[in-house]
C-alpha cells in the first residue's frame, strides 16, 4: 500500500488553521505553528501541505529538515533554509540581503570568513542569531515566506537556538514559522523549542489518532470489495494506536498473506503487533534482492536522502542495476517517487539503519565520506560521515574536522567543536599535528565551559606545543578557565607560570596574559596581584597596550591620581579611533576607557568616540557591538541633560544584544533617565521587571545598578532605601577605592538633608565629598558637591553656599544638575526675602528643566514662582514617549520602517504602531508632517 494514501485524513481541521496562520502571515502579522506529535502521526505530511499553501498564496518556500546523523553540524538547518537563496540570487541581490545586521549571518552560510577569536569568555553567537533575524527578515521584503523546520528534534542545537530567536521576533514580518517536532524523542533538544514557541504566542497542532471511520475507510481501500467489521476496525486501532503510519504498515503485512478482510481476525492483528512495522519492511526489502538491499542501506546511510551515484558507489551497486534497484523501492513503498533518491518515512530509514551491524554502519560511513571527497562535496556534507566511520589515521579527514571546529566555536557553537575535535584526536592526527589538536581541543572545551578538562587538555598539549604564538593563545584560554573554575588566586597561579616561561615581561604576549588576568580582576573586584603601573608609558600600539591603558584609566580613577593624568591614559587607549577601527566596538577596553572619559568630565571625546563606535557596529552589523554603544551613549546624555535621548538610548540598548553583565546595568540607565524626568511609577516597574531591586550589582560598572536605584530612591524620599543602596559603595572606597562617578555621599547628605532637616551626619558627609571634589578639579564634580554642601547646611548658610553651586555648575555640562541648584538657590533666596533674585533663579532653573525633560524639577520651580506671585507657568513637555519620539526623528530623517526597526532592535510592525501613535498625538496625518511637527 502506497504510504501517501489517505495522508490527510481527519487532518481537515488542522489544514483550516495552517491557512488561517499562513494568511496571517501574508498580511504581514507574522505566525508561528507547531505541529507536534509522535513518529508516524501525520506532522510531515502536515508541513508539507502547509508548503504547497504557502505556495497557493505567493509564498517563498524556505525548508530544512533536522538530520539523526546531522545534529552534530552547526546551523545545518538553518544552512539548508538560506543557503538556496543566497546562492540564487544575483550579486546584487546577495549584497541587499546579507546588509547591515544581516552581515554577521554570512559567516554562518559560507559567503564570509567566520569572525575572529574575540578571545575567552567572548560569544560570538548574539550577533551571529541577529545577523539570520535580520536576513530572513530582509528575504520577506520581496514577498511572504513560509520557514519550514521539519523533525526538529533531530535539529542541532545552533539551529534550534535560532528559530526560537526568530520565534520570538517573527511578528510584524511577512513570515510563517513552521516547525515539525516529535514529542518522543526523549534525547531531542527541541523539546526546548516548544516552549519558546508557546511563549512567543505560537499555534500547536497535534495531529490526533486517526478513527474508526478512518481506519475503516483505510481497510476498505486496501481489501476492495470487502467491508471490515467493528471488532476488526477496533483491533486494528488498538494494535496501531490510531497512528497513520503503524496502519499503513499493519495492512502492509497482513495483506501479504490475506487476500480479504474476511480471512482476518482481531487475534491475527493483534499478533502482528507494533513488531510489525520493523519486520514487515525488512520482509519487504529483503524480498527484493541483494542490490535493492544493500542500496536502501546506503541511502540510510546517507540520511535517508541522497544522489542515485552516491547510493550506488557507497553499496557497491552497478549503476544499470541501482536505477532498476530504485524502481523496486519505490513500488514497495520504501522509498519516494522523484529525481533525488529518498526514503518514504523517517521510521523507514530507523528500521533499516538499525538493520545494519556497527562495524558495517562505520564501514559504509567509510566509504561514503571516500565517496563525496573525491567529488569535491562541501564539508558539511563529508563531516558527518567523518564523525561516524571508525579510525583510520586519515590526515585529510583530521584537517577537515579541524576546520569545521573552527568554524563551529568562532560562529558561537564550541559544544559542536569539541564532538568534532575529539574525533579528530581519535582518528589520530599525525604525530607533528597531535600537540595543535590537543590545543584546539582544550579551548572548544574552555569555551563550552568544561573548564577541568579543558586546563587538562592544555597542560597536555604545552609539552609538544612549540609555536609561541600558538602557546600564548593557549595558555590565555587556560588562564579564563583556572578563573572560572578555581577563582582569581587559581588564574594569577596559572598566569604567572606562564610569565616566567615567556621571560620577557614586556614582550607584547606578556602584556596580553596580564591584560587578561587584570580584566578578570575588574571585572570581579578580584586581586590580579599585578602592577599594572609599570606600563603608564605604552604607546598603545597593540590590542594589549590598549586594554592595559584602559585598565590603568579606571585603576588611576579609583585611586589618587589627578583627572588629567586618567583623560590622558584613556585617551591614549582609544587612539584616536584606533582602538575602534582594529579591535572594534566590541572591545571591553573601550567601555573602560570611555566610562573614565566620562568620570572626569571629557564629554566630547565620549561623543567623538560613541559615534566612531556606532559606525563601526553598524557597518559589521554588531547587535552586540551597537547595544553596548548606545548604553554608553545613554549615560553621556543623562550627564548632559538630555534626559528623552537618554531614556531611548537605555531602552534600545536592553532591547539590543548586550552581554548578560550589562542588561541590569542598562536597565539601571533606563531607570535614572526615567527617575530624573520624575516618572517614578515607571522607573520603580522597569526596577522590578530586571529583578534588581535590592542587587549589590557588583564591583566597578556593575554599581550602576544601585547607583541607579539609590537615584530613584532620592527622589522618592526613601532614606532608609539609599542607605542600603549606596552601602555597596561605601564598601568599594574602604577597600579597593570607588568609581569617582557616584558621588554616593552628595546623594546620601541630601537626602538626609531632605528627609530629616539639618543634620551634623550630612553636613559631615558633604564636606567630605566637597573636600574630594575641589581636589578632583572638574566643574561638574564640584558643582554636585558644593550643592549637595549647601542642601546639608544650616539654613543661614544655604545661600551662599548654593550661589558658588550655581556659578560652577554653569561652567560645566551637568544642565540638569545646574537646574536643580538654581531651582534650590531660587527657593533660598526667596526663603531670605530677595523675591526678585529668587524668582530669576527660578525661571532660569525652570528653563533648563524644560529644555532637558526633567518635569520634577520643572514642576518644583513653576510652584515656587506661583508662590512668589508669578503668573503660573503653562510646562509644556513632550507627549511623545522616548520610543516615539526617537522613532518619529528617524522617520522625519527618511529612513523607511525596516531601517527603522534596525535601529531600535523591535519589528516593523512595532514601528509602525509607533508612528500610528506619534501622527495621532501630534495631530497630523503623514510622514511628510513629521519635521515640522517636531
Amino acid at each position: 500500500m502506497d504510504p501517501n494514501s489517505h495522508a490527510l485524513l481527519e487532518l481537515e481541521s488542522e489544514t483550516v488553521v495552517i491557512g488561517e496562520q499562513l494568511d496571517r502571515a501574508v498580511s504581514g502579522s507574522g505566525s508561528l505553528l507547531v505541529v507536534e506529535g509522535p513518529a508516524g502521526i501525520g506532522k510531515t505530511t502536515l508541513l508539507r501541505k502547509a508548503m504547497d499553501m504557502g505556495r497557493e498564496r505567493g509564498m517563498r518556500v524556505v525548508y530544512g529538515r533536522g538530520g539523526v546523523l546531522e545534529r552534530q553540524i552547526e546551523y545545518g538547518v538553518v544552512r539548508q533554509m538560506l543557503e538556496e537563496a543566497l546562492i540564487g540570487a544575483t550579486e546584487a541581490e546577495r549584497k541587499d540581503l546579507l546588509a547591515g545586521p544581516a552581515a554577521p549571518a554570512a559567516a554562518v552560510l559560507g559567503f564570509a570568513d567566520p569572525p575572529a577569536d574575540a578571545g575567552p569568555g567572548r560569544d560570538q553567537s548574539e550577533n551571529i542569531l541577529h545577523g539570520l533575524y535580520w536576513l530572513m527578515a530582509n528575504l520577506a521584503e520581496s514577498g511572504p515566506v513560509i520557514a519550514v523546520f521539519d523533525d526538529a528534534h533531530w535539529g542541532d542545537g545552533a539551529s534550534l537556538i535560532a528559530s526560537g530567536y526568530l520565534a520570538r521576533r517573527v511578528e510584524g514580518h511577512p513570515i510563517a514559522l513552521l516547525a515539525g517536532v516529535r514529542d518522543d524523542e526523549p534525547e531531542s533538544l527541541a523539546r526546548t523549542l516548544s516552549p519558546v514557541f508557546l511563549d512567543a504566542g505560537a499555534v500547536m497542532l497535534r495531529p490526533k489518532p486517526l478513527t474508526g471511520a478512518a481506519i475503516g475507510e483505510i481497510l476498505s481501500y486496501s481489501f476492495p470489495g470487502t467491508a471490515a467489521s467493528p471488532e476488526l476496525i477496533t483491533a486494528f486501532s488498538e494494535a496501531s494506536g490510531g497512528n497513520p503510519f503503524f496502519i499503513t504498515e499493519l495492512v502492509n503485512e497482513l495483506s501479504e498473506s490475506h487476500a480479504s478482510l474476511d480471512e482476518l481476525s482481531p487475534n491475527q492483528v493483534f499478533d502482528a503487533g507494533p513488531m510489525a512495522v520493523r519486520r514487515s519492511l525488512l520482509m519487504r526489502l529483503g524480498a527484493l534482492g541483494d542490490d535493492s538491499r544493500r542500496l536502501a542501506q546506503a541511502l540510510a546511510i546517507l540520511g535517508g536522502e541522497g544522489e542515485l551515484r552516491h547510493a550506488v558507489a557507497i553499496a557497491g551497486v552497478d549503476p544499470d542495476e541501482g536505477a532498476r534497484a530504485v524502481d523496486k523501492l519505490v513500488a514497495a513503498g520504501i522509498l519516494e517517487s522523484g529525481r533525488r533518491l529518498r526514503v518514504a518515512h523517517p521510521l523507514v530509514r530507523a528500521a533499516i539503519a538499525e538493520d545494519i551491524q556497527p562495524s558495517a554502519q562505520s564501514a559504509y560511513h567509510r566509504l561514503a565520506f571516500e565517496t563525496l571527497r573525491k567529488e569535491g562535496a562541501t564539508d558539511d556534507e563529508t563531516t558527518v560521515h567523518a564523525l561516524n566511520s571508525d579510525p583510520a589515521g586519515d590526515a585529510d579527514l583530521v584537517e577537515l574536522l579541524r576546520r569545521t571546529a573552527d568554524r563551529a566555536w568562532r560562529t558561537g557553537t564550541p559544544a559542536t567543536a569539541v564532538v568534532h575535535l575529539e574525533r579528530a584526536l581519535a582518528e589520530p592526527p599525525p604525530a607533528e599535528a597531535r600537540p595543535q589538536v590537543v590545543a584546539e581541543l582544550g579551548k572548544a572545551e574552555i569555551r563550552a565551559g568544561r573548564f577541568p578538562e579543558g586546563i587538562a587538555r592544555i597542560d597536555q598539549a604545552l609539552e609538544g606545543l612549540k609555536d609561541p604564538e600558538l602557546r600564548v593563545a593557549a595558555q590565555r584560554d587556560r588562564g579564563f578557565a583556572a578563573f572560572a573554575s578555581g577563582g582569581m588566586e587559581r588564574a594569577r597561579e596559572l598566569t604567572s607560570v606562564s610569565l616566567a616561561e615567556l621571560g620577557d615581561s614586556d614582550s607584547d604576549a606578556a602584556l596580553q596574559l596580564e591584560a587578561d588576568l587584570a580584566t578578570l580582576g575588574w571585572l570581579t573586584g578580584g586581586d590580579s596581584g599585578l602592577d599594572l603601573k609599570r606600563h603608564l608609558r605604552l604607546p598603545g600600539d597593540t590590542a594589549a597596550e590598549r586594554l592595559i591603558l584602559a585598565l590603568l584609566s579606571q585603576e588611576l580613577h579609583q585611586g589618587d591620581a589627578h583627572p588629567d593624568q586618567v583623560e590622558e591614559l584613556a585617551k591614549r587607549a582609544l587612539g584616536n579611533g584606533r582602538m575602534i577601527s582594529e579591535d572594534t566596538s566590541e572591545a571591553l577596553g573601550w567601555y573602560m576607557a570611555i566610562y573614565a572619559l566620562l568620570t572626569v568630565e571629557a564629554f566630547g571625546e565620549v561623543a567623538v568616540s560613541i559615534e566612531q563606535a556606532l559606525a563601526d557596529s553598524v557597518r559589521r552589523g554588531s547587535a552586540f557591538g551597537r547595544a553596548g554603544v548606545l548604553g554608553s551613549r545613554a549615560v553621556l546624555a543623562i550627564n548632559q541633560g538630555r534626559l528623552v535621548d537618554a531614556e531611548a538610548d537605555a531602552r534600545q540598548s536592553a532591547a539590543g544584544g548586550v552581554a548578560p553583565i550589562m542588561v541590569p546595568v542598562n536597565a539601571s540607565f533606563t531607570i535614572r533617565a526615567l527617575a530624573e524626568q520624575g516618572k517614578t511609577d515607571e522607573a520603580e516597574q522597569v526596577m522590578i521587571d530586571a529583578g534588581i531591586e535590592h542587587s549589590p550589582g557588583g564591583p566597578t560598572v556593575l554599581r550602576w545598578v544601585p547607583w541607579g536605584r539609590a537615584i530613584l530612591h532620592e527622589i522618592q524620599g526613601n532614606l532608609d532605601a539609599v542607605r542600603a543602596d549606596v552601602a555597596p559603595m561605601q564598601e568599594d572606597e574602604q577597600q579597593r577605592g570607588g568609581m569617582k562617578a557616584l558621588s554616593w555621599r552628595a546623594l546620601l547628605a541630601r537626602t538626609i538633608a531632605r528627609t530629616m532637616g539639618y543634620s551634623e551626619e550630612a553636613e559631615a558627609l558633604a564636606e567630605e565629598h566637597l573636600a574630594w571634589a575641589n581636589g578632583w578639579g572638574r566643574p561638574g564634580a564640584m558643582g554636585t558637591a558644593q550643592r549637595a554642601h549647601g542642601l546639608a547646611g544650616k539654613p543661614k548658610l544655604r545661600a551662599e553656599r548654593l550661589e558658588e553651586a550655581v556659578e560652577t555648575l554653569a561652567k560645566s555640562e551637568l544642565k540638569i544638575e545646574e537646574a536643580r541648584a538654581r531651582v534650590d538657590f531660587g527657593i533660598a533666596l526667596l526663603r531670605a526675602g530677595r523675591k526678585s533674585d529668587g524668582t530669576g533663579q527660578l525661571e532660569a532653573g525652570l528653563d533648563l528643566a524644560m529644555a532637558g525633560g526633567a518635569r520634577r524639577v520643572a514642576e518644583a520651580a513653576a510652584t515656587e514662582l506661583e508662590i512668589a506671585g508669578a503668573a503660573p507657568k503653562r510646562l509644556s513637555f513632550d507627549e511623545l514617549t522616548a520610543s516615539e519620539r526617537r522613532v518619529a526623528e528617524f522617520a522625519a530623517s527618511g529612513k523607511t520602517n525596516r531601517e527603522i526597526a534596525d535601529e531600535l532592535f523591535v519589528t516593523p510592525k512595532t514601528v509602525e504602531n509607533h508612528l500610528t501613535r506619534v501622527y495621532s498625538k501630534l495631530g497630523i496625518g503623514s510622514r511628510r508632517e513629521l519635521e515640522g511637527a517636531l
